[in-house]
């Protein structure tokens, strides 16, 4: 009796995974084709197709999951803090992959671009707009740029911090972000104007 086709697709998509890692430990991840990703994980072009658009597609999935699961405890939690912070900074340096931390050394342009959205798309879910907010007013469009800026400072002190062999500790990190971050904070958790 054969296994379930999302068993079967999500073990799929583990070796996929598995294998883009392993390639990024040897090479730069703009130069991997999705051809080198199916070879080394033992499938053919056209399950990968099955389960990814693009192999960015892998990488984003994997971050997203790593960012939910970095801030998984703060989700109920009505206020940013440090604490928040700290955790993030913790996990994200014994979390990350090797592989992962070997290509932002290299300053693979699109490994940030992948972490930037990743950090974009979980900062959107935490101040997602309440639903009597009129989309277009000056507020809406003001807390959009509040939020992409305040994603913006998160992931460029992660890369950052990376980039400097995490020189300083997790909590010197969360501090800094949570001063750096005050004031879009502030804006961001406050009721929307009408």
């Amino acid at each position: 009796m054969s296994e379930p086709t999302s068993k079967l697709s999500l073990r799929s998509q583990e070796w996929i995974q598995t294998a883009l890692f392993q390639l990024m430990e040897k090479k730069e991840y703009s130069r991997i084709s999705i051809t080198e990703i199916a070879d080394t994980a033992g499938l053919a072009r056209q399950t990968f197709y099955r389960n990814f658009q693009d192999k960015d597609e892998i990488l984003l999935k994997y971050l997203a999951g790593l960012m939910r699961e970095m801030w998984k405890d703060f989700h109920e939690k009505p206020i940013l803090d440090e604490e928040m912070f700290i955790t993030l900074f913790r996990n994200w340096k014994q979390n990350v992959p090797l592989s992962l931390i070997n290509n932002i050394f290299n300053r693979d342009r699109k490994i940030r671009q992948i972490i930037f959205r990743s950090v974009s798309d979980y900062v959107d879910e935490l101040f997602m707009s309440e639903p009597s907010e009129k989309k277009g007013s000056k507020p809406d469009k003001y807390r959009l740029y509040a939020q992409k800026s305040f994603a913006s400072i998160i992931h460029m002190m992660l890369i950052e911090w990376t980039l400097q062999e995490f020189n300083l500790s997790s909590e010197e990190m969360g501090a800094l972000v949570n001063d750096l971050t005050a004031s879009m904070r502030e804006f961001l958790q406050s009721p929307p104007l009408m």
